[in-house]
């Protein structure tokens, strides 16, 4: 995320004025050029799933899907990143939280629907696999209350996912082989699809690109917690995650530092400013000091 910020004030350091001020009204050239010199991030770091929206899968997304909609979480890695940061700038693309993709893809899909001509939209998902559920819901609802009216114009919408193919299992045109009771059009219907091969960042359970520790979180797992509380002690308190004690070497929490950037950009993006108290640290710490994370 921090390389993918830099390089988001570097391209738009080259835009103009008019530009920049649709994307923030306080800010020009100049004003974006004088923290490019105060912006620093942690480079040894990386999503092992995000990480996976690589060099191939940028080169796969240029051959095969050159006009369809580009949408990219603000932690792709770079390639991916700046693909999308171009494709917005033309209004074909979205680059920024998984809310941000969704309401982009939404919105298109509704201006297809009340248009009145036939439509076939392409979305380009660069984010982790748990978008794809809500994005296909709220798809199919638009796209069922469009065909409920008397339009004859017709909406299809397609939603690329791309992965590496190192994460998938290859098939055979004899895996069918199984399948031999059925019928012949049985097994042409049953054919087998190149599923998710186990691997960092992809497992069996999660789907292609899933990430394994935001699956930990799920419903089995709260009742397991649930259970395991005691008739004395009843409150989940007892599980609350311990923080960390170390502190940075100006005395600070490293778990309140590792949350404040979090808390800044819900703040931004309720608000569409940047918090006070950020604002203040950019302008009154040393530029040594001044850490993006």
């Amino acid at each position: 995320m921090g390389a993918n910020i830099t390089e988001l004030f570097n391209q738009m350091a080259g835009m103009t004025d008019e530009e920049i001020a649709e994307i923030h009204p306080e800010h020009n050239r100049n004003t974006i050029k004088s923290l490019l010199h105060q912006l620093h991030y942690y480079q040894d770091g990386k999503c092992i799933v995000h990480d996976m929206f690589g060099h191939e899968v940028v080169e796969k997304i240029n051959e095969l899907y050159s006009d369809a909609f580009l949408t990219a979480h603000l932690e792709v890695p770079g390639e991916m990143f700046s693909l999308a940061i171009e494709a917005k700038r033309r209004g074909m693309g979205v680059v920024g939280s998984t809310q941000n993709i969704l309401d982009f893809i939404t919105q298109r899909v509704q201006d297809a629907c009340d248009s009145n001509r036939d439509n076939h939209l392409q979305f380009v998902l660069g984010t982790e696999s748990g978008m794809v559920t809500a994005i296909v819901a709220a798809v199919r609802r638009l796209l069922n209350s469009g065909e409920s009216s008397s339009k004859s114009t017709k909406t299809t919408v397609e939603i690329v996912f791309p992965v590496s193919s190192d994460s998938m299992i290859r098939t055979s045109s004899n895996d069918c082989h199984g399948l031999s009771s059925a019928s012949s059009d049985d097994i042409a219907k049953l054919a087998l699809i190149p599923g998710v091969a186990t691997g960092e960042g992809c497992s069996i359970h999660g789907g292609c690109a899933s990430c394994p520790y935001m699956k930990m979180n799920s419903l089995g797992a709260l009742l397991q917690v649930c259970q395991q509380l005691s008739e004395k002690n009843n409150s989940p308190s007892v599980y609350r995650a311990k923080r960390f004690n170390s502190t940075t070497p100006l005395g600070r929490s490293i778990a309140e530092v590792g949350c404040e950037p979090i808390l800044h950009m819900r703040h931004f993006q309720a608000t569409g400013k940047l918090p006070e108290k950020l604002i203040r640290q950019i302008l009154d710490q040393p530029i040594e000091e001044a850490v993006a994370s």
